[in-house]
């Protein structure tokens, strides 16, 4: 009930930057704006996993609305792009080589990849650039997204997918510990799975699902 309240006053929020947008002069009252605009993004992400963790925790699981009709590389694109203006001053790279339909519901993929992506970006490298990465072959789906930096403690791997995990990161740069969680729901809603490895050289996250065989 409270994720759900929390939703109309960051409606009226976001609507009155989008006024506020147009009539702004200077350069400085844009970027106070565009941040107010990213603040609103974060918050209703945090909502979102609030509300699908109290779901899973009530039996009811991830929700999924298949569409097999509309593609799904714009969706990826998008959740790019908005972390890139929400992350100045950080490289991500992405590459998607996305051939054929995917039965999936995008908007629950697109909120994986947000999750990973701003994942890769509190505990990345910051002088190194996140690599985005998603592609079709012959019988799945494939999507993961790489980052440098430390790798995962040993101890810490088996944990990553649970609630409110948050392993040793700054106070200041963490979340609600849910966002490899639900993540990893969502693939499993998919039929899919999220795995992690980590390296001295670069942390991956990957997420595969099944597709039907391609025709020719």
């Amino acid at each position: 009930m409270l994720g759900h309240d929390l939703r109309n006053p960051l409606a009226s929020i976001s609507a009155g930057a989008r006024i506020l947008d147009r009539s702004v002069q200077t350069d400085k009252e844009h970027q106070v704006i565009a941040m107010m605009q990213t603040t609103v993004m974060r918050m209703a992400g945090l909502i979102d996993n609030v509300l699908d963790l109290a779901r899973g925790r009530l039996g009811g699981g991830i929700g999924l609305d298949r569409d097999a009709a509309k593609p799904l590389e714009p969706v990826l694109m998008g959740v790019v792009d908005e972390l890139r203006l929400a992350s100045p001053g950080r490289v991500i790279e992405s590459d998607f080589k996305i051939g054929r339909t995917v039965n999936c519901d995008r908007s629950r993929i697109g909120q994986l990849l947000s999750n990973l992506l701003g994942n890769a970006l509190t505990h990345g490298a910051s002088n190194k650039p996140v690599v985005v990465h998603g592609e079709t072959r012959q019988d799945e789906f494939e999507l993961w997204v790489a980052n440098s930096g430390e790798p995962i403690p040993e101890k810490a791997m088996g944990k990553l997918f649970e609630p409110f995990f948050r392993g040793n990161a700054h106070a200041s740069r963490q979340g609600l510990g849910l966002g490899l969680y639900i993540a990893s729901q969502i693939a499993t809603a998919h039929g899919g799975e999220l795995t992690v490895s980590s390296t001295e050289e670069e942390t991956r996250f990957t997420f595969r699902m099944p597709l039907p065989p391609a025709t020719s």
